[in-house]
């Protein structure tokens, strides 16, 4: 009796290497890379991407978003708005300490009655906080508090600064602040994915065939920062690597090469990636295999 076996192979494979760097034309959220020659042939069956690295250097807090202002009303009846000067990279401790110190001077310039001087403080007017910061308001007079509203915005809403349904209050608590960009962003790549017969789906408005979706967030819990609020990823530079052990395996034609690859990247609200505010590059190796 022959107990001998069938020989197994496992299938060739070969890596095909992107740098958003390498691109012939365009920004790295939107390019085309072209070649004298075909960028992949052979007779492979299967592509999937196995690693990713992002060089993040996008500004969390401007002017083209919009969340770099905030105006505040005195129950006196004052109206002062504060604009972050220099757009940038910011935590939530950076931009609380900046608003605390624009509305001082703004105050200086046109004083109320008894004056007004905003703080940052875990104990606001002497009552324990319940871990959070508060932005609140004393007068010159004794450190009496001050009552004000916060007007509705962006920064206003981003920083979780309660409105209180217009009712003014001397000490306005910092809860559960957000100050990321984009929840995600996601690469897409037509040029491969249009051979998928099994197609991607999406709780959202906006459904593509994805490459790959980067989350913005640490693989370990955020640091924190001098407030004790998470730094999550994306307030600040980054340079960042997944590696993926059970990739998207993509089908394709195995008589087809690739001749040209053009790649987008798009946000949480379904829009290209803006190529200003910043910088941004990255680099994928996809896992090439036959079937």
């Amino acid at each position: 009796m022959d107990h001998s076996g069938t020989p197994i192979r496992f299938p060739s494979t070969a890596n095909l290497y992107v740098d958003s760097v390498d691109r012939s034309s365009g920004s790295s959220s939107d390019f085309t890379i072209t070649k004298q020659q075909n960028i992949l042939a052979g007779f492979f069956t299967r592509l999937g991407v196995v690693e990713i690295v992002v060089d993040w250097c996008k500004y969390n807090i401007s002017s083209q978003i919009g969340n770099n202002t905030l105006t505040i009303t005195l129950a006196s009846s004052e109206v002062y708005t504060v604009t972050l000067i220099a757009d940038g990279s910011y935590t939530v401790a950076g931009v609380l300490d900046a608003i605390a110190a624009l509305l001082n001077e703004a105050v200086a310039l046109n004083p109320p009655a008894g004056g007004a001087n905003f703080i940052i403080t875990n104990t606001p007017l002497g009552i324990i906080g319940g871990g959070e910061q508060y932005l609140a308001c004393l007068n010159d007079v004794g450190d009496t508090p001050v009552d004000f509203t916060v007007q509705a915005g962006k920064l206003q809403t981003q920083l979780d600064l309660q409105l209180n349904g217009g009712v003014a209050t001397s000490a306005n608590p910092i809860t559960c602040p957000n100050l990321l960009r984009y929840k995600y962003m996601d690469i897409v790549c037509s040029n491969i994915t249009y051979q998928q017969g099994l197609k991607d789906a999406s709780t959202s408005n906006a459904t593509r065939d994805v490459l790959y979706r980067w989350n913005f967030a640490w693989d370990t819990p955020a640091p924190v920062d001098t407030y004790g609020y998470p730094i999550f990823q994306g307030y600040q530079r980054f340079m960042a690597r997944r590696y993926l052990s059970f990739p998207k395996q993509v089908k394709w034609n195995a008589d087809q090469p690739i001749g040209q690859l053009s790649f987008q990247v798009y946000t949480d609200d379904g829009q290209l990636l803006t190529s200003s505010n910043g910088e941004f590059e990255y680099q994928m190796t996809l896992l090439v295999s036959e079937q």
